[in-house]
């Protein structure tokens, strides 16, 4: 059983251990039994690695806003390719963000994410470009 897997299951048991129902009906307040809270022991090298995926996530979503936006370009619907490359940027400038704030130990992953950072910034520009050259055509025309 995946880690995950496993997670959603134990969750599942503490919901039916507190007497939540999962069809979402309400309950009042008192109603719920008295019960430490529960404590998750997670380290910050654990977290650090959770940011790392979610960062190359957006990295890779980024990429996909990217090629969208060449779509868009090329079919002519230059205002939609200009919010998809908007968002490209907004994403770059929290990669670099998040490179400049990682922690100590973590230099081997900081070059990797700074490389990754590097090649959404080239293909900004490149898509920028092909939709300067796309808007100058239709002036042309």
């Amino acid at each position: 059983m995946s880690k995950n897997r496993g997670d959603y299951v134990a969750a599942q048991e503490r919901r039916a251990g507190i007497g939540l129902r999962l069809s979402g009906s309400s309950m009042e307040k008192g109603q719920l039994p008295e019960q430490p809270p529960i404590r998750l022991a997670v380290s910050s090298r654990e977290t650090e690695w959770a940011c790392l995926a979610l960062v190359e996530t957006e990295i890779e979503v980024a990429l996909s806003f990217l090629r969208l936006a060449e779509i868009e370009t090329r079919g002519g619907s230059g205002e939609d390719a200009a919010e998809l490359i908007a968002k490209a940027v907004a994403t770059h400038n929290v990669v670099l963000q998040y490179v400049e704030h990682m922690r100590a130990g973590f230099e081997a992953e900081k070059r990797h994410l700074s490389f990754e950072a590097r090649k959404l910034f080239e293909a900004i520009g490149a898509v920028k470009h092909l939709r300067r050259q796309s808007d100058l055509q239709i002036l042309v025309l």
